[in-house]
């Protein structure tokens, strides 16, 4: 293998904004902090003990956003505009709900976790799916199916991407396309896209198992640097492009389509997969939880004019193929 190289850039410093609220000004205070952070909130249910007398027990939520800092020395203190027109946004917002409780907030400075550094920690050779093992960029040439002539072996660096392949939604999605390459022949698959391909393990997957023009994209600079490293790393340069190329500009024409990415995005994104899927090709996604994401997931699909293969689940996650019809 080519010598091997970190890619780390100096970790990110974020303000994380946390307010519990009574759920009839969520919407409002959502919006705010969306507005505020430039991103997406979390919304969920919290335990509530406060009692409100006129309507009994409080129905509470909790709301969280993540701001972006400039520099490490950007802290709260530095910037207590952003604080103080919180404040007051709630103060306001209280005066128009006087039967609800004051929302309460608090922020918390977090450093961006480096996955490539985190990992090091804990992350060795280990075999993903019947035929596949992964070996961190590290360590040492270990014996790892050398034995087994039918062993594929992926040498990897996470850098800052997503995906060693030790998380469940890495290793249902690897097990779907293992099935797929197995069950069918390998000429099936003659144009593949890796939505949110993070550090590329799924690309890289798929090539090994006998795909040849893979198309590996990824919004997040540092996801598209770590994944060019790791393709290139394994020789894989002639079966993988890695490209930050937005995928509503992608052409139709893909026989596999493979997405490990969120709930919200996947059904986001319902129109345009399907839209890039050629008749009889399919569709693996993975970073759903089983049970009510599942089940919306595939509702949307297969409202899409997709036909559902299977299911398959590990944890409290779970993977879908569909299969475009003719």
């Amino acid at each position: 293998m080519p010598e091997s190289k970190s890619y780390h850039r100096t970790a990110r410093i974020w303000e994380k904004i946390v307010v519990e609220t009574d759920s009839r000004m969520t919407e409002a205070i959502a919006a705010y902090l969306a507005a505020l952070s430039g991103s997406g909130v979390e919304i969920s249910t919290v335990q509530d003990d406060r009692i409100n007398i006129k309507n009994g027990p409080v129905s509470s939520e909790k709301i969280i956003a993540y701001r972006l800092l400039d520099s490490p020395e950007n802290d709260r203190n530095e910037n207590p505009e952003i604080t103080a027109g919180l404040r007051e946004f709630l103060e306001r917002l209280s005066h128009i709900f006087p039967d609800c409780p004051p929302p309460r907030f608090r922020t918390d400075m977090l450093e961006e976790e480096d996955w490539g550094k985190i990992w090091k920690s804990f992350f060795r050779t280990f075999q993903v799916t019947p035929t596949l093992t992964i070996k961190p960029s590290w360590e040492e040439d270990s014996q790892a199916g050398a034995d087994d002539l039918d062993n594929l072996v992926i040498e990897m660096d996470p850098g800052l991407a997503f995906g060693t392949g030790h998380h469940a939604s890495t290793q249902l999605a690897l097990l779907l396309l293992e099935q797929l390459f197995l069950e069918n022949d390998v000429q099936s698959f003659t144009e593949i896209l890796d939505v949110g391909t993070g550090s590329g393990i799924l690309a890289m997957g798929c090539a090994l198992f006998g795909g040849e023009n893979i198309l590996a994209v990824d919004n997040d600079p540092d996801a598209v640097e770590a994944a060019a490293a790791n393709v290139k790393r394994n020789l894989l340069n002639d079966k993988i492009m890695v490209s930050a190329q937005d995928v509503v500009s992608l052409q139709s024409g893909f026989d596999l389509i493979v997405a490990n990415i969120t709930r919200d995005t996947l059904t986001d994104m319902a129109d345009t997969l399907t839209g890039l899927l050629n008749p009889g090709g399919y569709l693996v996604l993975s970073g759903i939880m089983k049970g009510d994401q599942e089940n919306s997931i595939r509702e949307v699909y297969t409202g899409k004019g997709l036909n559902f293969i299977q299911s398959i689940t590990r944890d409290e996650w779970a993977a879908l193929l569909l299969q475009k019809i003719n």
